[in-house]
């Protein structure tokens, strides 16, 4: 009897040692999401702003297309 008592113990201590291993586990797998998801809304705001300058140098480019349409223009006329 003593002998199955000892054994009982001995399976509630491994089970007791396994839990806190599957707990901590479980932290360190909860912390790297966490990290996870603010990487990714990190990643999410650069993407929307790297869009917004995009379509500022896009007006740019515009601009700079239409001085040289103007400058060609009044170079034929300057000439003529």
């Amino acid at each position: 009897m003593a002998g199955k008592s000892q054994q009982m113990g001995a399976s509630i201590e491994e089970i007791a040692s396994v839990s806190k291993e599957a707990a901590a586990g479980i932290e360190q797998t909860s912390a790297s999401s966490q990290q996870t998801s603010s990487s990714m809304e990190e990643v999410s705001r650069s993407s929307e702003e790297l869009a917004r300058m995009a379509e500022k140098l896009k007006g740019l480019v515009s601009e700079i297309q239409d001085l040289n349409v103007l400058i060609t223009i009044s170079a034929v006329f300057f000439i003529l």
